[in-house]
């Protein structure tokens, strides 16, 4: 389990770096090296149930640290952008004794803590999926019934109602309100299709086997904290979605994905385009859940009717850290059993940038 732990570390630290957050770097490599000197980081997860790596637990010790911080940990605040501080790589001596000091003084909220698994949420990966829904609606012609694996708090099921700003091989495009609360800027690289000018939503639900209650004050604040604290655009975002959120809470399933996939694309109204989708949560599934799901696929796949069509949209990819891919499966009742696989190209898994290599 202690080479387990360490390879956990040590892919994190570089995903960190990769994505550009050297704070979280920074913390991480704290948690790695006073694990490595059996201190109190070795205390808190000795005997972890399950892969280090999997389970995200370095994300879960950096996730408390940040939540100490917005809590008004002085000591750890002075170094988060998101409570007004700044982090340089010269802080590291000092972060280092800070986050020493609240993971010993608060050891037992921290144990509690590391029970939850991270839920970012990333609204920035909406800028991604909705070039999905977008071609999925022109191509259907139909309201699309959204079902998310994954939702989290079930931000990106109001992906309409957010305004994107992309920067496009043909030129800025604009898309959705421009009055809305959150505004989403993203590089798309290639020649993108025409956008479907309207996207009409006939449901919105999800499930999550943790899933954020935005009512909750706490539960909000955990969710901020699991945004890396010197990325304060994400934050930024994080906070305009749940305004959006707020007006009409999503609907929230508290359910395994497995089994709650199947009973969503079963049963699938006429008039209407089913449409499964998730973003960076392949990866945290098991073997037997991702077999599962694409079992009732294949299953579902057998009587997809032409007024009740099926698809499957995912921005994701098999390895936790790696750039995810955008693409979706589509049975549209003419197409046969197997569908059609349309890949629309690589991504940032926040959100930042797509490489559109599909032919339009």
């Amino acid at each position: 389990m202690n080479d387990k732990m360490t390879t956990a570390f040590k892919a994190q630290q570089q995903a960190c770096e990769m994505l550009g957050s050297p704070l979280t770097r920074d913390v991480v490599g704290f948690c790695a090296d006073d694990f490595a000197a059996n201190g109190v980081i070795a205390d808190l997860v000795r005997g972890w149930q399950g892969d280090p790596l999997n389970d995200n637990v370095p994300l879960r010790l950096a996730g408390f640290a940040h939540y100490a911080a917005l809590q008004g940990d002085e000591n750890l605040a002075r170094f988060y952008e998101s409570c007004g501080g700044a982090y340089a790589e010269s802080d590291q001596a000092a972060l280092s004794g800070a986050l020493d000091d609240i993971f010993r003084r608060e050891e037992k909220t921290a144990r509690r803590f590391l029970r939850s698994a991270p839920q970012t949420n990333e609204t920035g990966r909406a800028a991604m999926l909705f070039l999905g829904f977008s071609e999925i609606t022109k191509r259907l012609g139909l309201p699309l019934r959204l079902r998310e694996i994954g939702a989290s708090a079930g931000l990106n099921l109001f992906f309409d109602k957010f305004h994107y700003r992309l920067a496009t091989d043909r030129g800025d495009e604009r898309w959705g309100p421009p009055d809305s609360p959150l505004s989403l800027a993203a590089q798309w690289r290639g020649t993108p299709p025409a956008l479907a000018d309207e996207i009409e939503i006939a449901s919105r639900r999800g499930c999550d086997l943790f899933p954020v209650n935005i009512a909750d004050a706490n539960e909000r604040m955990k969710l901020q904290s699991w945004v890396w604290g010197d990325m304060p655009d994400r934050r930024a975002r994080l906070l305009a979605a749940l305004e959006i959120a707020d007006i009409a809470p999503p609907e929230i399933d508290r359910a395994d994905a497995a089994a709650w996939v199947a009973a969503q694309i079963m049963a699938r109204p006429s008039g209407q385009a089913t449409v499964l989708y998730h973003s960076i949560v392949w990866p945290y599934l098991s073997v037997s859940q991702r077999f599962a799901i694409e079992s009732a696929f294949a299953q579902a796949a057998e009587e997809v009717r032409p007024d009740a069509p099926l698809v499957w949209l995912k921005m994701d990819g098999r390895e936790l850290g790696t750039i995810a891919q955008l693409s979706y499966r589509i049975w549209s009742g003419e197409n046969g059993p197997e569908g059609e696989e349309v890949i629309l190209g690589p991504c940032h898994p926040h959100g930042v940038d797509l490489d559109i290599t599909a032919a339009f």
